[in-house]
């Protein structure tokens, strides 16, 4: 009987195990908007979903157009614990440019109160949820595509590289396919772990806390679930780099070597691996120098240090918005 509860135990053990271990499957089923009037309808009935939460001013989904469908359109996801306001002022910049832009807001992103107790639930199934429901409306808003991705959204873009028929080009920021000055095998492994382990919350900076310095409408902490499906999102789209090729015209990794958040080295084998499978995507990598010391979060400009004067400019040449790049190296 001993013995036999000792099987059962470690069969049980066994079984618990392989289950968070296991690369998880994510899935999105497309529903464009057919037309421009569509789009606009698409995205006032997500606003109106909006209002009944408790957000921010600055905290719903944005929605950029010029009164008709664009030769482009723009999708840019915001990172893990900031909003779409992240993206406000680079929208405006493509906005200006003349292309229909969405900024779509991520399940549990944006709250008014920025120590609520819901943001660490946010899945990595959220972050694809957050790029489909955009990419749906921008089908109406212009000819093509770009979908734009930053940090644990970037991985959702890569996703959506892999999975999404129908984009022109993806651009993946500072993307966090693994965590900084950690080995793939060992992120990995704490990323199964700790998307199974019941949420708790780290301060960005323990001595802070509430007071960090940055985005008054980002979260000062983030939740260890939410991280860890990140990285859970992560192991499918590494997992899946030869057998599902880009879909799009042109994937763009954008990295900054002073990035003390994402693992770039990890992120650069990544494009490697793709630009050497000979696929009909074009595949593109861009760093920021260490002598800029442009942060991790190199898009919204109250992040001290995101310099996005320098940046913005650079970012919109690689995107080719039509704007004259600054002249960084």
């Amino acid at each position: 009987m001993k013995r036999l509860s000792l099987a059962a135990a470690l069969a049980i053990a066994g079984l618990l195990g392989w289950t968070a271990w296991k690369i998880p499957i994510f899935d999105s089923k497309p529903h464009p908007a057919g037309s421009f009037d569509e789009a606009l309808a698409m995205f006032d009935k997500l606003r109106s979903a909006e209002s009944s939460l408790p957000l921010s001013p600055s905290g719903a989904s944005r929605l950029l157009h010029h009164r008709k469908k664009t030769e482009r359109a723009f999708v840019l996801l915001h990172g893990l614990t900031n909003c779409p306001e992240q993206f406000a002022s680079f929208a405006a910049q493509i906005h200006a440019a003349g292309h229909n832009v969405v900024v779509p807001r991520a399940r549990l992103a944006g709250y008014r109160d920025r120590l609520n107790g819901e943001q660490g639930l946010q899945s990595g199934q959220d972050l694809i949820d957050q790029a489909a429901a955009g990419l749906d409306i921008a089908a109406g808003l212009g000819n093509s595509t770009t979908l734009v991705g930053l940090s644990g959204s970037a991985v959702a873009a890569a996703w959506m590289a892999q999975n999404r028929q129908g984009l022109d080009e993806v651009a993946i920021l500072a993307p966090f396919f693994g965590v900084y000055e950690m080995s793939p095998p060992l992120t990995d492994f704490a990323g199964a772990l700790f998307s199974k382990l019941p949420n708790f919350y780290v301060w960005w900076d323990p001595d802070k806390k509430e007071s960090l310095a940055g985005p008054p409408h980002a979260y000062p902490r983030f939740g260890t679930r939410c991280m860890a499906d990140c990285v859970q999102l992560s192991r499918n789209v590494r997992s899946n780099l030869a057998a599902k090729p880009p879909l799009c015209r042109r994937v763009l990794f954008i990295t900054t070597a002073c990035d003390i958040a994402a693992n770039n080295s990890l992120t650069h084998s990544i494009t490697q691996k793709l630009a050497a499978q000979g696929y009909p995507a074009e595949i593109l990598a861009y760093e920021f120098p260490a002598e800029l010391n442009i942060p991790h979060d190199m898009i919204d400009p109250s992040q001290p240090g995101a310099n996005t004067p320098l940046v913005y400019p650079k970012l919109l040449d690689l995107l080719r918005v039509g704007t004259n790049a600054a002249q960084v190296p």
